[in-house]
């Protein structure tokens, strides 16, 4: 199977996942429900729960074992972007080319539907009345309990203090003030790249690998992470504005420190490159089966969008 055809049928199966596991929008209360769908649907690439995916099948042709987590970290990321677009934070109008969530629901609501959608993530890993769906089956089936609670742990790890949670209270400390390299380096491996490393990860433990290559895609997780905010940085000050559906310089204008305001857009792009080429040595032991991650790996680092 082409390649590209391939990553578009996995986030064609991921995004039937997410609307099966999410309320209806005429379900009671209609109008967390509606603003939970809203922000999930907004036009994500769905790059977390892919990774968990395609390294799920490096080890599996079971792959679907993995799509209640896969649907679980999407979750997460999207609760984080909605709390991220709050006034009390990033103070941001609009998010992949539409209004923000509090925007268009109000701030309490739009801080509810994070939570809720938080909150069903852990569900989803929890709920055994999802095993008879055809995205739950396979999970509740062929994957035993202590790598249920591995992947459990994996999540609130990644998504709480010792992860985004701690990266982002960093970044909003840091706001207006010059940092050094290694709090930045915090910050973005936090923030950022816990979740990312731990979508590699859980996709490793719930297709049953092995301990070393656990390690080892965990660190190509880890690179693949701290690149990933480098391009985000990047197309704060390069990116498509029609692609991303937001304004570039919004980094400037908010006084936050990144890659480029410490190091130069031109070191930013061999840093880019450095942790791009890390990445795929990690996959080198795979071979061919790893052809789908390292073509994902090439779109989430060379993107303009």
């Amino acid at each position: 199977m082409n390649l590209d055809n391939l990553l578009e049928e996995r986030r064609t199966v991921i995004d039937s996942a997410l609307n099966y596991y999410l309320p209806g929008e005429e379900e009671y209360p209609r109008n967390i429900h509606r603003a939970m769908r809203y922000s999930v649907f907004a036009g994500g690439k769905r790059i977390r729960p892919l990774l968990t995916l395609l390294t799920a099948e490096l080890f599996t042709p079971d792959w679907k074992r993995a799509l209640p987590a896969a649907c679980a970290l999407e979750l997460i990321h999207t609760y984080s972007l909605i709390h991220d677009d709050l006034p009390a934070m990033d103070d941001d109008d609009y998010r992949r080319g539409r209004l923000t969530s509090h925007k268009v629901f109000g701030e309490g609501t739009a801080i509810l539907a994070g939570d809720a959608l938080l909150t069903l993530a852990f569900e989803l890993l929890t709920d055994k009345n999802h095993k008879k769906s055809e995205f739950g089956s396979s999970y509740w089936r062929h994957v035993d309990s202590q790598a249920k609670l591995d992947v459990i742990f994996e999540i609130a790890r990644a998504a709480g203090i010792k992860g985004m949670v701690g990266g982002q209270a960093v970044d909003l400390e840091s706001e207006g003030k010059r940092i050094d390299v290694e709090t930045l380096e915090y910050i973005d491996t936090h923030k950022t790249g816990a979740l990312v490393q731990a979508s590699v990860r859980i996709g490793a433990l719930l297709a049953e690998a092995g301990a070393r290559d656990v390690q080892k895609l965990g660190l190509y997780g880890r690179l693949l992470g701290r690149a990933f905010q480098i391009v985000d940085d990047l197309l704060d000050v390069e990116g498509n504005e029609e692609k991303m559906g937001k304004a570039r310089g919004m980094d400037v204008k908010k006084e936050k420190a990144n890659y480029i305001s410490l190091c130069g857009l031109v070191e930013a792009k061999v840093r880019r490159d450095q942790l791009y080429s890390q990445a795929l040595k990690e996959l080198e032991h795979y071979g061919e089966k790893a052809a789908p991650l390292r073509e994902s790996t090439r779109f989430i680092l060379y993107r303009d969008f």
